[in-house]
């Protein structure tokens, strides 16, 4: 059973979304952020820590005492637009989780679930084509070939790893029926709201089904 999880990306539009359905559940969360300020949720069951998840040290400080590892990183740009200016590192998520994979072998943890996108590696034919051509035109590129780099870290790790790929990204409220597809069956819908996506990789942790598989999510 999770009963304390190491969060990275608590800070992200997902992430915080991850971190609250966590707490709500009654998991503790141990999460490693950049600045500790902008946390804005209190809990006795959190632990913010402040920290770079490419760094060996803190990344160790972070996930010791934990049962699993929930990232919900991502290669930040300055807007939405496929074309706006990289903010991350080149291969900021992959050599986050490197690291953690790393911390994780020597504690003998096996639990890793990762925010990743429909698109990555084999899914690239599922996305939909204007979603191909921005993939493969624009400064999207930047962060699928990390999405891709970063699910090949996880497959080699020989971990109980799960790679949610989830289609585009809203902000609604209201849950709707989520897919969960392989190999494109079924069909993903379009979009899927980053609730759901959030509650998803949390509600997962304890699937077995899931283990080293990457379920493309959407909600119909």
């Amino acid at each position: 059973m999770t009963r304390r999880i190491l969060l990275l990306g608590a800070t992200g539009r997902t992430g915080r979304l991850a971190l609250e359905y966590a707490l709500s559940r009654g998991i503790e969360v141990v999460a490693l952020v950049r600045s500790a300020a902008a946390i804005a949720v209190q809990s006795d069951k959190l632990t913010v820590i402040e920290g770079s998840p490419m760094n060996a040290d803190d990344i160790g400080k972070a996930i010791a005492g934990c049962d699993a590892v929930v990232s919900a990183l991502n290669n930040n740009r300055t807007s939405d637009n496929p074309w706006a200016r990289r903010l991350s590192l080149s291969l900021f998520m992959t050599q986050s989780i490197r690291t953690c994979l790393a911390a994780m072998k020597e504690l003998g943890m096996r639990r890793i679930v990762v925010l990743s996108s429909v698109g990555v590696n084999d899914s690239f034919d599922d996305a939909v084509f204007f979603m191909r051509w921005l993939i493969r035109n624009t400064n999207l590129q930047y962060t699928f070939q990390d999405h891709d780099a970063q699910e090949s870290e996880l497959r080699r790790s020989g971990k109980d790893w799960t790679a949610v790929r989830a289609a585009l990204l809203n902000n609604g409220k209201k849950l709707k029926t989520l897919v969960a597809s392989y190999c494109n069956e079924p069909k993903p819908a379009l979009m899927i709201s980053r609730l759901h996506t959030a509650r998803y990789m949390i509600d997962c942790l304890e699937d077995r089904t899931t283990f080293r598989k990457a379920p493309t999510i959407s909600e119909r």
